[in-house]
């Protein structure tokens, strides 16, 4: 059975156990991210956000799966604007950028800084907003304006009071500060 074939027929839903036997399928079946890319944007949209978590979930687990297909990655993954995508979306590139903060080359950090950005302003989830936010303190150093505009971006979205962007907006500030020093 081939991968679209596969992942058409066999609905998973956001539930660990399905995400992980997802993931497992992928694994196994040895199926490229390009492939596997192919698959989401083939897939109904209810379909698409499941499949977006199992991604999310695989790349936590196996941070090289994405490597060869960044560019792909980012063009597609970038440009959504379902809430829940993009969620899985910052937490992929969070944990690759945790990993290795070269991963990027300087133009996909360019998009993904002006992505992330875009995002905290805009109105987004704040689980996606606090991601960006941790995202852009691992690209701090790529350009001069970033470490300002971050710093009263953070201040700014501090006022809003959700418990998780507070704690991770301070600790952020508290980074960027030591790094002023």
């Amino acid at each position: 059975m081939d991968v679209i074939t596969y992942f058409s027929t066999h609905h998973h839903n956001l539930s660990t156990q399905s995400r992980t036997l997802a993931m497992n399928h992928i694994l196994e079946q040895k199926i490229l991210a390009d492939a596997f890319m192919e698959v989401i944007y083939f897939v109904d949209t209810k379909q698409k956000i499941v499949l977006y978590h199992a991604l999310d979930m695989l790349v936590e687990r196996h941070i090289d799966y994405l490597n060869d297909y960044l560019d792909m990655y980012l063009e597609k993954a970038l440009n959504e604007t379902n809430e829940s995508i993009k969620r899985c979306v910052s937490r992929t590139v969070f944990h690759q950028l945790k990993n290795n903060k070269n991963i990027y080359n300087t133009e996909q950090k360019r998009i993904i800084i002006q992505t992330m950005f875009d995002w905290i302003i805009l109105p987004s989830a704040v689980a996606t907003r606090v991601n960006a936010i941790h995202i852009l303190y691992f690209l701090v150093d790529e350009e001069d304006w970033i470490k300002e505009q971050l710093i009263a971006l953070v201040e700014q979205n501090l006022l809003l009071q959700e418990p998780s962007f507070l704690s991770r907006g301070r600790k952020i500030l508290k980074l960027l500060h030591k790094q002023k020093s």
